[in-house]
This record gives structure tokens, C-alpha cells and sequence, in this order.
């Protein structure tokens, strides 16, 4: 129960969970950055980018944890690629956003930039639901939500100053 004076109630999520959570986050922030640079570029461009982006990051993500987990062998290597999946999987929304505004006829600069607005809301609902699961309640939860917003107001921004 929470009590009136405490924001937290007893964490429902365990440590696989958690890491997916993060996963999940890092592939989102991985796929707005990405798809931030490629404003002028073709469908298949955007696709193979931002899956093959994704998919680097995901290798070194699994690469960095596996060999500094303080267990060895194969059994934890398989949990880090099973853990770390949701990098690859957090981008498909936003890439299918894309290229579903493609299709009906948007130019790729506001296609893409819809794409990293996508991406920030997910990122935003992961973030509030990963911290709402560990059992964080009340203020918290808005500041984690104002800074995913202004996360990203500043790639937003960057992609304009870079871009144009």
C-alpha cells in the first residue's frame, strides 16, 4: 500500500524485466536519432538505416554486457540477447509510422519527423510505465515524462539547426 506520505509501493518487476524496459528505451532513442538524419532520403534508405543502426547497437549493447557480467558462458550471453531483444523490436513503431506517411503521399522530411515524435511518446510511455511497474508513484513520474518531452524538443531542434 502507499502510504500518504510515500510515492513508492513495492516494486513489481524483477531484474530480466527491468533490462527490457531499458532495452526497449535505448532502441527508441536509438531509432529518433537515426531517423533525425535521414529527412531526404528514400523508403528503403530509412528501412535499412534504421534496422541496421538498431541492429549494431544491439550488438554492442550484448557485446558490452556479456563481457562485463560478472557470470560467463553462453547461458548469459543468451540472456543478454534475450533481454536486449526490445532494442530491435522498440523501433519497428516508428519506422512503420514512417513509412505508413510515405505511403499516403508525405514528404520524407515530415514523415521522419512524425517518426522521432512517435518514438519520444513511446519512449515516454516506457519510461513512465518501467518507473509505475518499480513501484515509483506521483512526481516522479511527471518529471520523467517533462524531460522525455524535452529530450525531445532538443533532437527536434538539433535535426532543424543540422538539417536546414
Amino acid at each position: 500500500m502507499v502510504s500518504r506520505r510515500s510515492s513508492q509501493v513495492p516494486s513489481r518487476i524483477g531484474a530480466a524485466g527491468a533490462e527490457r524496459i531499458s532495452a526497449g528505451a535505448y532502441g527508441l532513442l536509438v531509432a529518433a536519432s537515426t531517423l533525425i538524419g535521414l529527412g531526404n532520403s528514400s523508403a528503403w534508405t530509412i528501412i535499412l538505416v534504421v534496422m541496421i543502426t538498431n541492429l549494431v547497437y544491439y550488438a554492442t549493447h550484448v557485446f558490452a554486457y556479456s563481457i562485463g557480467d560478472e557470470k560467463v558462458g553462453w547461458t548469459h550471453v543468451r540472456h543478454h540477447l534475450r533481454v536486449s531483444a526490445p532494442m530491435i523490436s522498440a523501433a519497428f513503431v516508428p519506422l512503420l509510422t514512417v513509412l505508413a506517411l510515405l505511403a499516403l503521399g508525405f514528404d520524407t522530411g515530415t514523415a521522419t519527423l512524425i517518426g522521432v515524435i512517435t518514438a519520444t511518446v513511446l519512449l515516454a510511455l516506457v519510461a513512465v510505465g518501467g518507473l509505475r511497474l518499480r513501484g515509483i508513484r506521483g512526481w516522479p513520474l511527471l518529471v520523467v515524462a517533462g524531460g522525455t518531452v524535452l529530450l525531445a524538443a532538443v533532437l527536434i531542434l538539433a535535426k532543424f539547426l543540422v538539417l536546414h
